[in-house]
Order: C-alpha cells, then sequence, then structure tokens
C-alpha cells in the first residue's frame, strides 16, 4: 500500500491544481473558524446575563469542550473543496489514458482501486488532523478558564468527522469511477451534495419522520448537527450507533460497486 501510494503521490505532487484546492482547505478552514469565533464570543463579552442565557443556549461551539463539535461541522462546510479535488484527480487519469499506462506497467486493476483508496485515506487523515488541530487552537484562545472544563469531553466529533469524510470522498469515488468527465461529474456531485440530498432529505423528515436520516450522507452529517441550533428543537431520535452502522452499510456497498465495474470496464474509453 505505501508503495501504491508513492506512485500516486509522484503523479500529483507536482499538479498544481491539487496544490491550490488542497491548500484552500487548510488555510479556509482555521481562518474561518476562528474569525467566526472571536466575533462570536466578542458579541457576548461583557453583555448582560439574559446575551450570556443566549450563548449558553447555543451551546457555546467555539469553547471547550463543544469546540470539537463546532470544528467538526465548520470542517464538513469545506470538505467539499476535497471531494471536488479527489473527482478531478480520477477523471484525469482516465482522459489522459493513465490508468490504461498503469496497468501496461504491470499493475492489476485492483492496484489502480487500492492506489486511490490511498489517496482517499490520505485526505481523510490529513482533513482530521487540520480539524483537530483547529479545534484545540480554537479551544485554548477561547475558553475562559481552562482548569474548568472537561479539554476532551465531546472528542468523538472528531471521530464523526473522519467518518464523514471518508463517506464524502466514496461518493465522489463512485460518481468519478462511473462518470469519468471532470466537468459534468463534478457537476453530478455538487448537485447531489447540495440539491437532490438535502431535497431528499426534506422529504422524508416531512412531520418528523426519520427516513431521510438514513440516506447516504445524511447518515454521517447528522451525527455532526449545526452547533448553532438549540438541542431542543432537534427531531432526529435516531441512535448515533445506528448512523455509524447505516454509514459503514453504503461505503462498503458502493466500493463493491466501484470495484466490480472497474473490473469490468473498457478502458480503451
Amino acid at each position: 500500500m505505501v508503495q501504491l501510494f508513492k506512485t500516486e503521490w509522484l503523479k500529483i505532487k507536482s499538479y498544481r491544481t491539487f496544490w491550490i484546492l488542497f491548500a484552500s482547505f487548510f488555510v479556509f478552514l482555521p481562518f474561518t473558524f476562528l474569525m467566526t469565533a472571536d466575533r462570536f464570543m466578542r458579541q457576548f463579552e461583557g453583555k448582560s446575563m439574559e446575551a450570556e442565557m443566549i450563548k449558553r443556549l447555543m451551546n457555546a461551539p467555539f469553547t471547550f469542550p463543544n469546540v470539537w463539535h463546532g470544528a467538526a461541522w465548520f470542517g464538513g462546510l469545506f470538505f467539499i473543496i476535497i471531494g471536488m479535488l479527489f473527482i478531478l484527480l480520477i477523471t484525469h487519469e482516465v482522459q489522459y489514458k493513465t490508468h490504461r499506462q498503469n496497468i501496461i506497467d504491470g499493475w492489476s486493476r485492483m492496484d489502480f482501486i487500492a492506489a486511490k483508496g490511498t489517496v482517499l485515506l490520505f485526505f481523510v487523515i490529513t482533513a482530521t488532523i487540520m480539524v483537530f488541530l483547529t479545534g484545540l487552537l480554537c479551544g485554548l484562545v477561547f475558553t475562559p478558564d481552562l482548569s474548568s472544563v472537561a479539554i476532551f469531553e465531546g472528542f468523538h466529533y472528531i471521530g464523526y468527522y473522519a467518518l464523514m469524510a471518508t463517506q464524502y470522498l466514496v461518493v465522489a469515488f463512485i460518481i468519478a469511477i462511473l462518470i469519468k468527465r471532470t466537468g459534468l461529474a463534478i457537476v453530478i456531485y455538487f448537485a447531489y451534495v447540495f440539491i437532490i440530498d438535502n431535497l431528499l432529505w426534506l422529504a422524508l423528515t416531512f412531520r418528523k419522520g426519520q427516513a431521510g436520516y438514513f440516506l447516504p450522507l445524511e447518515s454521517t452529517d447528522s451525527l455532526i448537527p449545526n452547533p448553532f441550533k438549540p438541542g431542543i428543537i432537534e427531531t432526529r431520535t435516531v441512535s448515533d450507533l445506528s448512523l455509524i452502522i447505516t454509514a459503514v452499510l453504503y461505503g462498503v456497498v458502493m466500493l463493491y460497486i466501484v470495484i466490480r465495474y472497474y473490473k469490468n470496464a473498457d478502458l480503451k474509453n
């Protein structure tokens, strides 16, 4: 696996678009999160008891221990950049026939899928580390009294983020492999993430229905709800464990589809 990733790294390390998009995530996430935290905390600084109650009602997502939830949610907002980058890397290989050359040089088709899997894991691990560091820095800066809080309470949201990131990239993987054309694949990915998934969720959760939480992306999105939304208006009754199992099952099925399709695909097209 390490050798496969080294080969993939040789392909992408001189790709300017890769560095632009990859760096964008690592710049925009901490900058936006810390700027939002600063404005949020300043808004309630030295204010009345009513303002303090509002801040508590909104769970103060920029201080320990709630900062892990806030950082994971903000990380999800920007992870679409990594999903788009993953699609670019896969579809460009197909368009420029690099995948065929790999197989001519001795790779099996499973080697190609496994190599892309190593890139997927690289993106998930680096993005999760960035979310962790962003949350840690924000919590250290904005938590008034570090001695009075359990810093790592709620740290499971970082794990939820890793699962969510994996799910988004698996969806990107299957779209890229099936569609092959960069522009169309990205349009379909964005349409599914921002439009189709949300419309299906609204339809399936109408009148407090729970079926919408079992959609492929919602199964992980729902693990990290909007931290600014008061918990008293949360309508989800599905357990976190049920959502985790659902997400894992979706991921396994989608990867199986990718493998079966690529094994039988005509690489001349």
